[in-house]
């Protein structure tokens, strides 16, 4: 027996031993609360360290794979000089999206329900023998009124629009950009990604993905933000960084 399992079993006898006065219903309550945060503490002692992969450019990517799951979480980050309405407005531009999301081949807006929620198309362009894989993500934006930091996180949504017959369809997948204002004009960007692609895909191909993916991904996109393309970009919702 564990020394966790040893200490939640001496919690419990004494709950017992010296509640008895108590409602049982209490004392079920206190014994549920108990045992839940062992749980809680176990899976989380349970979750892997991020791993670095990569660091070239100012760029640092790494991957993260939990021992109960084959599911991969990948997480790149850098710094860029930029105001946080220029990111959010590269982020929310999907058509644009195959100029630097790797292996994009197609992405579109379907849905806005405000300014902060939408939900957009993407369709991956996977190298053969695989099949392309597409999804529907349903994104929402928040930004914290103390430090500024804007968050954009995209959860996979079934049901809105139809397969394509040629894709296999992505159910399962979470992603998030953290953009954290560092000051004169800094800003610290991380994009996390976990996802289950579904079907067979050869492992040299996820591995290709992984180490690969995030990485030419935020290289582009710091080739998109020092392109001066969106440098005017003035979002009324996003409140800037103060000087």
């Amino acid at each position: 027996m564990s020394f966790a399992a040893v200490i939640k079993s001496i919690i419990n006898k004494y709950l017992l031993i010296t509640c008895q006065k108590l409602n049982t219903t209490l004392i079920f309550l206190l014994i549920v609360i108990i045992n839940f945060s062992s749980l809680t503490a176990a899976e989380e002692n349970d979750i892997t360290d991020w791993k670095l992969v990569k660091n070239n450019n100012d760029i640092k990517a790494y991957v993260e794979e939990g021992p109960l799951s084959d599911i991969k979480s990948v997480k790149v980050e850098t710094v860029v000089i930029a105001n946080l309405s220029q990111l959010v407005s590269i982020i929310k531009d999907a058509e644009s999206h195959s100029d630097w999301v790797y292996m994009n081949e197609e992405a579109a807006i379907l849905e806005i329900n405000d300014c902060c929620h939408w939900k957009y198309y993407g369709r991956t362009d996977v190298p053969w023998p695989a099949t392309d894989r597409d999804c529907v993500i349903q994104t929402t934006l928040r930004q914290d009124s103390l430090d500024y930091s804007v968050t954009i996180s995209g959860n996979a949504i079934s049901g809105y629009k139809d397969k394509e017959e040629d894709c296999v369809r992505i159910q399962k997948s979470h992603s998030i950009w953290t953009l954290n204002p560092l000051g004169n004009d800094m800003v610290h960007v991380s994009f996390e990604l976990k996802v289950d692609v579904g079907g067979n895909i050869p492992n040299w191909l996820v591995n290709m993905a992984v180490s690969k993916g995030p990485f030419k991904t935020m290289t582009a996109f710091k080739e998109i933000v020092n392109s001066g393309k969106y440098e005017s970009s003035k979002l009324n919702y996003i409140k800037e960084y103060p000087h």
